[in-house]
């Protein structure tokens, strides 16, 4: 025989430790991709610390090209979300979000390290185009 007036308690209980496990889970994947996306990117980058969801915005230099990069990746079979794609006007070009929902393993981290050595040859290149005061950025920060 079952008590009703506990059994959707009891379940409301699971349900909490459920998403307390998930939200420890998800830190510790933020965390791990973050750290990656420091050591693995140039310096002068800025990284997101999103309040919800699974995605990191990391911006880069005003006069970077994501779309280009993404280009570029593409014969790694590595494809990235460019920010221009989540805006209306096309903002957000020199912008990439990166999704932390899947379990940081090697294969993400080699990854992860290819984006970041194709952000260094891109700003470089960048850099060759432009003058060096269009492209002064900000430091490493983390919203």
């Amino acid at each position: 025989h079952r008590d009703l007036h506990s059994f959707p308690t009891r379940r409301s209980s699971d349900l909490e430790v459920y998403l307390r496990r998930m939200r420890q889970l998800y830190q510790r994947h933020y965390d791990c991709f973050s750290c990656w996306v420091r050591h693995y990117f140039p310096c002068g980058i800025c990284v997101s610390r999103p309040q919800g969801g699974f995605m990191m915005w990391v911006e880069l230099p005003e006069a970077f090209d994501a779309v280009r990069l993404n280009r570029e990746l593409r014969d790694s079979h590595i494809q990235i979300a460019v920010g221009s794609l989540f805006s209306a006007s096309g903002k957000y070009r020199n912008c990439l979000r990166l999704s932390f929902a899947v379990t940081p393993d090697e294969h993400v981290e080699k990854a992860l390290e290819k984006v970041g050595q194709a952000v260094e040859r891109a700003i470089a290149a960048c850099a060759s185009e432009h003058s060096p005061d269009s492209l002064q950025h900000e430091t490493l920060l983390t919203k």
